[in-house]
Order: C-alpha cells, then sequence, then structure tokens
C-alpha cells in the first residue's frame, strides 16, 4: 500500500546554483526525513536540500527548506490474512 507525505517549502532558502537542467524542466534534488516516533507531528517531517559528496566530505551545514505531514497510510496497520491452511472454527453459527 502506498503511503503519502504532505510537504511544504520555503522556496526563498533554496540555494539557487543547486537548480539545474534536466530533459524535462529544472530540477533541484531534496533529502525527506521521516521520524514516525517523533510526538509532534510538524517534526515528523523535514526537509533540506541534498548535499553532494564533496560536501558530506567536507562537513557542509544542511540547508533545511521546509517540513511536511504524514497524511496517508502511515498509521495503518497491515491486517493478517488468514493462511489458506487455517482450519475453519465451528462455532455453530451460520456462516453470514
Amino acid at each position: 500500500m502506498g503511503k503519502l507525505l504532505k510537504l511544504k517549502i520555503d522556496v526563498s532558502k533554496i540555494d539557487k546554483k543547486k537548480l539545474y537542467k534536466g530533459s524535462k524542466g529544472n530540477y533541484l534534488d531534496l533529502d525527506v526525513w521521516i521520524n514516525e516516533d517523533e510526538e509532534q507531528d510538524w517534526k515528523k517531517v523535514s526537509v533540506n536540500q541534498s548535499l553532494s559528496k564533496e560536501e558530506r566530505d567536507a562537513k557542509a551545514q544542511k540547508v533545511f527548506c521546509g517540513s511536511g505531514e504524514l497524511k496517508f497510510g502511515w498509521d495503518e496497520t497491515p491486517k493478517s490474512q488468514p493462511s489458506a491452511s487455517s482450519t475453519p472454527v465451528d462455532d455453530g453459527l451460520p456462516p453470514f
């Protein structure tokens, strides 16, 4: 099952030098961090500009540019399906 995130990006914080031209438009690489254990909703999802390997090696500071919300599919626990080998229980009730 898919999961939905809603992100809000402060475009004024984007380093314009990080924008690059692709075959179908202009792009910016972003990292999305999800911490489902965080108690405050606004802290569960954060967005920062991706760093190159060289920037990571140089310990460059991340540019935080937004946050988000866990919208759909995050609180739902997968329901276990009965296995084909399970034997039906006869509880004396009609099967409907």
